[in-house]
């Protein structure tokens, strides 16, 4: 593994870590809400933020995995 690539990684799974948290966080706050009636808005606002949230991370994810197939290649 390149002598840069430990700190690259720590750092790329870092921000997955916080991206899943963060839509966990959120999905908690929006299964408390009523989807139905007078939170509907929110909870689709909710909805959008957690799906950016998760590609975003499922982004981070493919990245990390390319880094260390490339790195097994070596």
């Amino acid at each position: 593994m390149p002598l840069g690539a430990p700190d690259h990684l720590d750092e790329l799974y870092s921000k997955q870590r916080v991206l899943t948290e963060e839509a966990e966080r959120l999905e908690t706050e929006r299964d408390k809400l009523d989807a139905y009636g007078t939170d509907g808005n929110r909870h689709y606002i909710l909805e959008l933020q957690i799906a950016a949230l998760l590609q975003e991370a499922n982004r981070i994810g493919a990245r990390i995995s390319d880094i260390l197939e490339r790195d097994l290649q070596r």
